[in-house]
């Protein structure tokens, strides 16, 4: 594979981090690949980004193990699912996860923290071995990777200002306001569907998000329910809104992406999440980012 290009790194958020816990480590000699450059100046500019198509053959489980770092992309922002500790590891549910398929796989983990909108194209390019960020398995997501099968689920709300409750409490009260949420999320997708005649307001994070709300410069907020609950608890005077966010329950949850056509890593993979669910390991990995959170007064 060709070296990272220096401008990707500068793009980047933040280097390959460490999963919590400590282990396995991250190796970050790793060699990746890199998109074009056209991918770069997309994801500096927020845009959806084309990646080519890399080979599922080098990330199947049996190249991983010989290679011997899982490479794994997320976005450190979405807590209590992946955020930054003190230290600036990136740790959470995610993380946990990864830590845990890496450890299974015999090899390190290098978790890449980068912008959301290229989670999912380093993994249709070649450059990671798969993206666990708070993913959920939409149609659209489908058609460029593989999604694993649903490890924790959840719904989707508004998050708005307590003053604001009766404000925006009808559909109809949102006609013509402001609505934020991620680029390149699902919400992104809701927000068009059940509220076209409302402006739209796409930023790269959901902390700039609640940021725009908190200074007044949206209505509301579309993100999901784990997350709204999260923001509620560091944030004074927001609230869940009235008004209802739709979602299909088939795409309700957060799952894996692998590369499109690696049936070998994908299979592997639901094999793991089927174990950890039966284990228990899901609500205690999420229950200890929530606890983490919670100490650090984490958006």
């Amino acid at each position: 594979m060709k070296k990272v290009l220096s401008a990707l790194l500068a793009l980047s958020m933040a280097l390959g981090l460490a999963a919590c816990g400590g282990e396995p480590q991250v190796n970050s000699d790793v060699d990746l690949s890199t998109p074009a450059s056209a991918s770069a100046s997309a994801s500096a500019s927020g845009e959806e980004i084309e990646a080519p198509a890399g080979n599922p053959d080098e990330h199947t489980v049996e190249a991983i193990q010989e290679r011997g770092v899982l490479v794994v992309t997320t976005e450190a922002g979405y807590a209590p699912f992946e955020f930054l500790d003190a230290e600036g590891n990136v740790v959470g549910l995610d993380a946990s996860l990864a830590a845990q398929l890496a450890k299974d796989l015999g090899v390190e983990l290098d978790m890449q923290n980068i912008s959301f909108n290229s989670v999912v194209p380093e993994v249709q390019a070649g450059n990671a071995d798969m993206a666990i960020a708070g993913l959920t398995p939409n149609e659209d997501r489908k058609k460029s990777v593989d999604m694993s099968d649903i490890y924790y689920g959840g719904g989707q709300c508004m998050l708005v200002l307590e003053e604001n409750l009766e404000k925006y409490s009808t559909p109809e009260s949102l006609v013509g306001e402001t609505l934020a949420t991620q680029k390149a999320a699902l919400q992104e997708t809701l927000m068009g569907e059940q509220f076209p005649d409302s402006e739209q307001l796409l930023l790269p994070t959901f902390p700039q998000c609640i940021a725009e709300l908190l200074a007044g410069n949206c209505a509301a907020v579309l993100i999901d329910d784990t997350s709204a609950e999260q923001y509620m608890k560091t944030n004074e005077g927001l609230a869940i809104g009235q008004v209802p966010v739709e979602t299909d329950p088939s795409v309700n949850g957060n799952s894996v992406a692998v590369m499109k056509g690696n049936t070998d890593l994908l299979d592997w993979v639901n094999e793991r999440i089927a174990e950890y669910q039966e284990q228990g390991l899901i609500q205690q990995w999420f229950d200890e980012a929530v606890a983490l959170a919670d100490e650090m007064g984490v958006e």
